[in-house]
């Protein structure tokens, strides 16, 4: 029984007490409790999410449909003396590390010939802020406790969420980075 056969399932159990009782006795109340039935059934139950291969297949950049991926390692501060503690922070600074790296790779990737991703996070701030959001739920591929206190993590993230914000601020390699005009000198004052 797939997915939506056991919602549909689950629904009718739900209301067919309650249309039993309120509708069954009309002849109208059958007709809508077939009918409610075949549209359910009819019904197309899929996911809105984003899909990243289709996403990928319809983005202007070339590399929208690669990921990439970064090492970290990370060392606990050697004032934190909890076992436990230790260990987290080891894990969560090889985490930053791999982010760092990852957010490195990214930053290289060209918009056009000339201009690069970090190009467009270093003009615009939305984009840096989006780019650095999608970093932090990026997939650990491995990790692994070196020795005590010190961790190694790799991480993988997929480009196409990448090339999505990019799209989204409207950079395209046809466009390139809209940079903002230029300020004339003028500042209107009230008198």
């Amino acid at each position: 029984m797939t997915r939506e056969e056991r919602f549909i399932a689950r629904f009718i159990a739900a209301t067919l007490p309650w249309l039993s009782l309120r509708l069954y006795p009309s002849l109208l109340g059958l007709f809508a409790l077939c009918f409610f039935v075949t549209a359910c059934a009819s019904l197309p139950f899929s996911a809105k999410k984003s899909d990243a291969s289709t996403s990928a297949q319809l983005s202007p950049f070339s590399w929208a449909s690669e990921a990439v991926e970064a090492d970290g390692r990370g060392i606990a501060p050697a004032n934190v003396t909890d076992e436990t503690q230790r260990t987290l922070a080891a894990r969560q600074a090889a985490k930053t590390a791999a982010i760092a790296g990852l957010k490195t790779r990214i930053s290289r990737l060209t918009i056009t010939g000339s201009q690069t991703v970090e190009t467009a996070m270093s003009i615009n701030l939305s984009v840096k802020r989006a780019i650095e959001k999608y970093l932090q739920n990026a997939e650990v591929v491995y990790e692994k406790e070196i020795e005590p206190g010190v961790w190694e993590v790799r991480m993988r993230a997929a480009l196409a969420p990448v090339s999505e914000i990019l799209n989204q601020h409207r950079i395209t390699p046809e466009q390139g980075i809209p940079f903002m005009p230029l300020h004339d000198g003028h500042v209107p004052r009230e008198t």
